[in-house]
């Protein structure tokens, strides 16, 4: 079975630029001020679908306009973030393509020559691309598009580990309990874009795609331009007007998972564990137990429990403050 669009398209994380978006415009029902600015340093979200939902903004006061989406955790405390902490500079050029297979190019200039070379930039001018892959994504940046990161990233880190409970408790009506929140170091943005992406489950896919001037944005000179004869490939273009300034489209998101905070053990845990250790002292010789250790669903592993059980036992943490849903298997002893 093909893989999805969403899907081919993260073949661009391979170019080391950060994890891409299958849909860089902004979510409609944000606040308009997020809307103009796009995803930023310091939002919080999910990742679904190859697309990244925000929630909230770690680095804006509650009471900012931002977060004014969701509302923000309990005892929510913003990182003090200062203008100078954000590298941001140009940093792709107009006309960049970035793809996940070979692919050649092919520029048609009808009606005059182009002003960047290589790139349509009049209308009715247009560029062709072609790739022989068995599935293959690619990103054309027409006006190009710049980067941000964040400086202080180690400093941010012990503050997000430090409130990651209460953004966990927050997020629970938001976040399935298999996936984890993302936190934004870093990102691409730019004003237009267009995006292609084709599939195939045998041999491979010949792909000629062909990006076209179409007309002049009103209030500025930047060209509009549309995907035409892409046959069986899945395109998305940008609806931007492409004016200067309005890089609010985010093609690349750089950051770190926030790890899931592991709760203390419980009353009751604590019970079945005296209760297990002290049953297998009475069965085992004065060598006493071998091997303790308890594991918690998921890839963490909680040490300094002992193993004390021919048979598995679950206990689920119950505690009212932190219903993280763990799961804490005491294992048998080899």
């Amino acid at each position: 079975m093909p893989k999805s669009p969403s899907q081919v398209y993260q073949g661009l994380a391979c170019q080391k630029y950060g994890i891409p978006q299958f849909t860089p415009e902004p979510n409609e029902n944000l606040p308009t001020e997020y809307q103009r600015a796009g995803v930023c340093i310091g939002d919080v979200g999910i990742w679904h679908d190859g697309s990244f939902d925000f929630l909230f903004n770690a680095c804006c006061p509650a009471t900012h306009s931002i977060n004014s989406a969701y509302g923000v955790p309990e005892d929510f405390a913003a990182f003090p973030l200062h203008p100078r902490d954000i590298s941001r500079r140009p940093y792709y050029s107009p006309g960049s393509v970035i793809a996940s297979a070979q692919v050649s190019e092919t520029s048609l200039n009808i009606g005059g020559s182009s002003v960047i070379p290589g790139f349509p930039m009049t209308v009715g001018s247009s560029v062709t691309f072609n790739f022989h892959s068995r599935e293959g994504a690619m990103l054309v940046l027409p006006q190009g598009a710049s980067r941000q990161n964040l400086m202080p990233v180690e400093t941010f880190r012990a503050h997000v580990k430090k409130y990651s409970a209460q953004w966990y408790r927050f997020a629970r009506g938001f976040l399935p309990s298999t996936d984890s929140l993302f936190v934004v170091t870093g990102c691409d943005k730019t004003a237009s874009w267009g995006i292609a992406t084709a599939s195939t489950t045998s041999g491979t896919v010949e792909i000629s795609l062909k990006l076209t001037v179409v007309g002049i944005a009103e209030g500025s000179l930047a060209p509009r331009y549309q995907w035409k004869d892409f046959g069986s490939a899945t395109v998305r273009m940008s609806g931007n007007d492409g004016s200067p300034g309005t890089e609010n489209q985010c093609i690349f998101i750089r950051g770190f998972f926030v790890p899931r905070p592991i709760p203390v053990l419980t009353s009751v845990a604590n019970k079945v564990l005296s209760r297990g250790l002290s049953r297998a002292l009475a069965r085992r010789s004065s060598d006493g137990v071998q091997q303790y250790g308890i594991r918690a669903d998921g890839s963490s592993v909680l040490a300094g429990a002992i193993s004390i059980s021919e048979t598995e036992a679950t206990v689920r943490e119950e505690n009212a403050g932190d219903k993280f849903g763990l799961e804490i298997q005491i294992l048998p002893c080899d």
